[in-house]
């Protein structure tokens, strides 16, 4: 019994050891990542950085933190922000955001109200800390401009996970319910109150293709090719789903072809003259070709081509491709 106990007391030692060197090899990590990125030009100010989590988890609290890159032309204020981890596995951690938080974004402040704002992500154990996953949920929430406008949703998800098999591509998923909209936006690009402020939801899934590998070494990475698998809109009297593949250059002008499917496509066809999207002295002609394409119950399903800089409903051109970067 007491080789046993002089047992537990020397592999609790050793625990307890791992544990203290673990957290400080973390602490100094956090401190040398932020002093690099202070180098850099970043501002980046606290006024504490904490460990807890014995013996099975190394958390870390930030308070009073305050973050803009060297261009100034963002900054992002917190009261606090946490990351926890595991001991045994410190390559996988949770964020938890505060319910208060402010992002100025050149002479616009927003004011985040969030409940349940969290992020988890992991990374492969390499020297580069290869993006594994990444998840993003947040509870009811609101974002307030000091324009004087807001933006509501009552629950919100968004997952980016690595391809298998394929380099620097990476599947998403985006899922939100009743967005509420500022108000009179949908009012300014529909007279006919088809739609409303608020979005009943929309979800969206499908892979990216990036120019360079998500890891510590990415700089403003850009997306070369977008995937839809699904996409899905419920908003006021429309629902439109749709899928498709762009190819996008160094410009940033798509190439390819998105097929939306709807049985509102008037309402579509109305909204889309309204906002610019097309030439109203067109619009006879694409309603024409739209009643002749639909199928059965009113069925419209029809694909969205880019082009040489431009894009056209089947044969029909609709006008200069939009930018995507």
């Amino acid at each position: 019994m007491k080789r046993l106990t002089i047992l537990v007391l020397v592999i609790a030692a050793v625990y307890s050891g791992y544990w203290f060197l673990g957290t400080q090899t973390v602490k100094d990590a956090a401190l040398n990542g932020i002093a690099s990125a202070q180098q850099d030009g970043w501002q980046i100010d606290y006024s504490d950085l904490s460990m807890v989590g014995f013996p099975s988890r190394f958390d870390t609290t930030v308070t009073d933190v305050s973050v803009s890159p060297p261009d100034g032309l963002w900054s992002w204020q917190a009261p606090f922000l946490q990351v926890f981890a595991l001991s045994y596995q410190p390559n996988n951690v949770i964020v938890a955001f505060p319910p208060t938080q402010s992002l100025r974004v050149g002479d616009e402040t927003l004011q985040i109200t969030a409940k349940e704002l969290r992020a988890s992500a992991g990374v492969y154990a390499n020297t580069d800390l290869s993006l594994k996953a990444v998840t993003v949920e947040a509870g009811s929430s609101a974002v307030a401009s000091g324009l004087g406008w807001i933006v509501k949703w009552d629950r919100a998800l968004l997952a980016l996970r690595d391809t298998p098999g394929a380099e620097r591509s990476y599947d998403f998923y985006i899922d939100a319910d009743q967005i509420g909209l500022p108000n009179g936006f949908a009012a300014r690009i529909d007279a006919e109150d088809q739609l409303t402020d608020t979005i009943a939801g929309i979800t969206v899934d499908g892979r990216v293709v990036l120019d360079q590998q998500l890891d510590r070494h990415a700089i403003e990475p850009l997306a070369e090719v977008i995937e839809l698998t699904s996409f899905v809109l419920d908003w006021g009297q429309i629902s439109v789903s749709a899928k498709g593949e762009v190819q996008i250059d160094s410009a940033g002008i798509p190439e390819g072809r998105i097929t939306f499917k709807t049985v509102q496509w008037p309402i579509l066809i109305d909204l889309a003259e309204r906002s610019g999207l097309i030439d109203p002295g067109i619009v006879p002609t694409v309603t024409n070709l739209a009643n002749a394409m639909a199928g059965d119950g009113g069925t419209l399903e029809v694909p969205i081509s880019f082009q040489s800089g431009f894009m056209s409903l089947g044969p029909l051109p609709l006008g200069p491709a939009p930018r995507v970067r």
